[in-house]
């Protein structure tokens, strides 16, 4: 390294080469104040410092430098290195040269030429003899690289600092801009340099104060989409959450005092923003956003579960201990405990009454009811789920625990089986967790294809058809999160009541008749669905959160009138196939269609009762779950008081 000087009008620079054949040559010039004068313009060489004015450098050589002169000569015109740096992109003809340093054919034709003849004399370009075209010679290639070196050596005075996004600052590089091109965009190196140089100057003409990393890509995204390069911005798009939205989810997270909400919010807009951009097929994303299918949990679809099983020790609480608070780290919506009443208990007892709200912890009931208070607090009440097995309790026994529940306040359904989450999906002894749910907006699809029966049951075919593998590659990424965990994925409908009510109108068939359609979709297909051991299976439950938003998105394209009367003035389509009884003549003709519709439901099923009178109610629950566990024992029956 050496230090040269020249110097400017009005002031002094100081250059370090780092070059040394070009050093040794240019040294003992700059030393002779006698040398000939040769004219250079310090804007086109030096535009970082946008330097308005040109400055006369005096050189001379002792030993006497001829190709030196002849190089220097040629790169003091601003057309030349203008031509110069055209040529470092591409080689062009005779036309495309002047074309792109702004000179016309016709009437710049004798300037052209003359300053051509300038860069062919001085060897910084040549013809290159297959296309004919004009091209950087070698020469040119190390001439016009040391120039730009110069160029950064003398940017000190428009220095940019760049905030990084790992907290950190440095001066802006362009050169961190074409390795990022190339390593996340894989853009060939030429293009990125190109681009990274373009950003540069934009840049600097715009003067930012405050530069950060998030802006820079912003810009970049701006030149690609303008270059005509869709598919290399795809790849750059950065994914995470907007300023604002960061805030007002701070703001509601102290409100409702519950930390949980900001760190699973604000990591979950990354995680599914990364699932629906790059994880999932274009088709599937698409079909999400448009609400055509709803991913359920989509912010935790890649690691968390929808539902788990953990199996309790009562010999080993710190063990029991562990295996639930891994649970509660990676579980959405339900964790079931199982094991003996004395491990639940103590286990139960020792958790905080802070949960998530929408989170349940489920459990078999064993022994007294009355014991309960003494061993949850308030708080944690609400997040709990009581399953009481029909087998296990007589009618009168079953209103005596339901009238103490409902005292204290604890959530409870009844149970078909111990083979069932408390929210109604299929948990076999080899399956211990759901991962996540794909409800498929049925009435949407109809309203699609204008009410043709035909036409919807191709589209929901089609539908499964691109999201089953989706699903299994969830199951396979999944399961290298949790080792030994075996989990099923849900397909379930929304909409198919509204569906079937609607073609009824249409054809002016009865509520049987319209059950008949319903059950024909639902045979179509669950044959569309591959066999319970595949691990994936047709739910007869779809999450409320993907009910009221298909319904929400149908009410923007279609008639809002008719969705409203299909709908029952409801704020979201049906989250099961199974109609309420009182569309049925008796209660008789209901459980016979419930039968045939949940033998389809290999996934498990959930029906809701409404009755003013809890013995009544209990009665009905009784008699359905007799008649439903022929032909289904994954069911869950639960009793709403109106």
């Amino acid at each position: 390294m050496a230090n040269i000087s020249s110097r400017l009008v009005g002031f002094r620079v100081s250059l370090r080469v780092a070059d040394d054949d070009f050093k040794n040559s240019l040294s003992p010039i700059l030393e002779n104040p006698d040398a000939s004068t040769i004219y250079v313009y310090p804007q086109t060489l030096f535009n970082t410092f946008n330097l308005r004015k040109a400055a006369n450098l005096r050189m001379r050589s002792r030993r006497g430098s001829p190709i030196l002169e002849s190089i220097l000569e040629s790169i003091s015109s601003p057309i030349r290195l203008s031509m110069l740096k055209a040529l470092s992109h591409q080689k062009l003809s005779y036309t495309e040269l002047a074309k792109a340093i702004g000179l016309k054919r016709d009437k710049d034709a004798g300037k052209f030429s003359y300053h051509l003849k300038k860069l062919l004399s001085s060897g910084l370009i040549e013809v290159d003899s297959s296309s004919g075209k004009y091209a950087l010679s070698h020469r040119g290639v190390k001439v016009l690289s040391l120039l730009e070196r110069m160029e950064e050596e003398l940017s000190d005075k428009t220095l940019m600092i760049v905030r990084r996004s790992d907290q950190t600052i440095e001066p802006f590089d362009k050169n961190k801009i074409a390795e990022a091109l190339m390593k996340e965009a894989k853009l060939p190196p030429k293009l990125a340099k190109e681009i990274a140089l373009i950003a540069e100057k934009k840049l600097l003409d715009l003067k930012i104060d405050y530069l950060t990393a998030p802006l820079i890509r912003e810009l970049v995204n701006s030149i690609l989409l303008d270059m005509g390069l869709e598919k290399y911005r795809h790849k750059l798009t950065r994914i995470g959450m907007p300023l604002h939205d960061a805030e007002d989810l701070l703001k509601r997270s102290i409100e409702s005092e519950d930390w949980r909400m900001f760190v699973e919010e604000a990591s979950g807009s990354i995680a599914k923003e990364y699932l629906l951009l790059s994880f999932l097929p274009r088709r599937v994303a698409d079909m999400h956003l448009h609400g055509k299918i709803d991913i359920y949990p989509i912010s935790g679809w890649l690691t968390t579960l929808f539902s788990k099983a953990v199996n309790l020790s009562s010999q080993d609480l710190l063990e029991s201990a562990f295996e639930l608070s891994s649970a509660l780290l990676h579980t959405r919506r339900e964790i079931m405990l199982r094991g003996a009443e004395p491990g639940i208990s103590k286990l139960l007892k020792s958790i905080p009454g802070d949960l998530p709200k929408n989170l349940t912890l489920s459990f078999k009931l064993q022994g007294n009811v009355a014991a309960l208070p003494e061993k949850f607090s308030r708080k944690l009440r609400e997040n709990l789920g009581v399953l009481i097995s029909f087998s296990e309790y007589d009618l009168k026994e079953m209103a005596s625990i339901s009238r103490q529940l409902d005292k204290l306040r604890i959530p409870y359904a009844y149970s078909l089986s111990d083979e069932v989450f408390y929210t109604g999906f299929r948990l076999d002894r080899g399956i211990q967790a759901v991962h996540s749910i794909v409800s498929l907006n049925v009435f949407g699809a109809l309203m699609e294809c204008g009410g043709d029966l035909d036409d919807l049951l191709l589209r929901l075919r089609s539908r499964i058809k691109l999201i089953l593998p989706v699903l299994r590659r969830g199951l396979s990424f999944l399961e290298k999160f949790h080792k030994g965990l075996r989990a099923s994925s849900m397909i379930s409908l929304s909409g198919l009541v509204e569906a079937s009510r609607l073609l009824a109108m249409d054809e002016s068939l009865t509520v049987e008749e319209s059950v008949e359609l319903e059950l024909k979709i639902l045979k179509e297909l669950s044959k569309a669905i591959p066999h319970p051991d595949d691990r994936i299976m047709l739910a007869g439950r779809c999450p409320m959160s993907a009910a009221r938003r298909f319904l929400r998105m149908d009410l923007r394209r279609y008639d809002e009138g008719l969705l409203r009367k299909v709908a029952g003035g409801a704020d979201a389509y049906s989250t099961t196939p199974i109609p309420g009884p009182k569309s049925f003549q008796n209660m008789d003709s209901w459980i016979d269609a419930s039968k045939r519709m949940v033998s389809l439901l290999s996934g498990g099923f959930y029906v809701k009762l409404r009755s003013v009178k809890l013995s009544k109610a209990l009665s009905e629950a009784v008699y359905l779950a007799e008649n439903l566990r022929e032909s289904n024992r994954y069911g869950i029956i639960s009793i709403g008081r109106d």
